[in-house]
Parts: C-alpha cells; sequence; structure tokens
C-alpha cells in the first residue's frame, strides 16, 4: 500500500551533508553546539579555512550567514577572534623569544605574521592604534586645517637654480610695502 505525504516534524539534528564535486558542503543547520565548537576552536588558535567543511563543519560562506542571522554567536565569534588574536601575540613573544642566530630569520617571518594575525583579530588591542583612548567624543566635529605654501625658483648668481618658499604675510601685516 503505497504511503502518503509525511507529515513528520523536520529533525532537530543538523541534516546530512552533502560534499559537492568541488568539495563545499552543501548544508548544515545552524546549533548551539557546533556555534560553540566553532568558537573554542577559532579560540584556540585554529583558522576558518582549515575548519569549514570537515567534520560536521559548515562551508567557508555559512560562517558569515550565520553570523548575521544569529546575533549570539556574532557576539561569541568576535570574542573568539580576540582570544585567539591574544594567543598569536603570546606565541610571537615566546617565538622571539625563543630565537637563535640560527633560527633569527625564519622567527622574524613568524613573528610578524603573528603580529598581523593579532593585529586583525584584535585591532583595538594589536593594531596602529593600539594604546590610545577610546574616549574620543565621536559627536565632536574635527576641524581640519589646511595650509597653502607658495614656492619660487630662484637663480643664484652662479647659475644654478633652486626652489624657496615665498614668506607669506603674517595677519595684520600690509602686503609688501
Amino acid at each position: 500500500m503505497p504511503k502518503g505525504p509525511s507529515k513528520r516534524k523536520p529533525s532537530p539534528v543538523p541534516q546530512k551533508k552533502i560534499v559537492r564535486a568541488d568539495g563545499t558542503v552543501s548544508h548544515v543547520r545552524y546549533s548551539k553546539s557546533i556555534a560553540q565548537e566553532i568558537c573554542e576552536r577559532l579560540a584556540g588558535g585554529e583558522v576558518w579555512f582549515k575548519i569549514c567543511n570537515t567534520g560536521r563543519m559548515p562551508s567557508y560562506a555559512t560562517l558569515y550567514d550565520w553570523r548575521r542571522r544569529h546575533p549570539e554567536f556574532a557576539e561569541a565569534y568576535a570574542q573568539a577572534k580576540e582570544m585567539a588574536a591574544d594567543l598569536r601575540a603570546d606565541k610571537a613573544l615566546v617565538v622571539a623569544e625563543e630565537s637563535t642566530p640560527a633560527t633569527v630569520q625564519s622567527d622574524r617571518l613568524r613573528v610578524g605574521a603573528l603580529q598581523w594575525r593579532a593585529a586583525k583579530g584584535s585591532p583595538r588591542q594589536y593594531g596602529p592604534r593600539a594604546g590610545e583612548p577610546d574616549d574620543i567624543d565621536e559627536e565632536t566635529p574635527r576641524r581640519l586645517i589646511i595650509e597653502v605654501r607658495h614656492f619660487e625658483k630662484v637663480t643664484r648668481p652662479d647659475g644654478s637654480v633652486y626652489v624657496r618658499e615665498i614668506p607669506r604675510a603674517r595677519p595684520g601685516e600690509e602686503d609688501g610695502h
């Protein structure tokens, strides 16, 4: 006897992944346990490119979709990236301290890469503006002062040419005479 359409509820467990020919996974349903595992692995210093499409992990693009759709995941992801930045900064220090004259070239490369990744993961702490106060008032408009300077070519008595700045009149001074 043929069965009619199934009236089952969708399974709460993630669907089986279908691996495409290019190696990407067709679908992994969002779950808190997978999201937590992703964040733990990222905080431990693993990179998403190597984690995605392995085991029960979603594809590379799915991570961005989950961040957009699930604010709690986006917050946990940001915290995991900061933790990974701290880990990389600590690793850079260890590599620098353990460097020897024989390994200094390769260690310099590793330290630079670790510092760069730490700065990308936590720019406020390790970026180019690290240590600057965060209390900059966004409401107060900034002033931009542009100073125009004028120059002229001058020929010396010996025939050589040079450039000098034309002194500008100071406020309150008369022009020229």
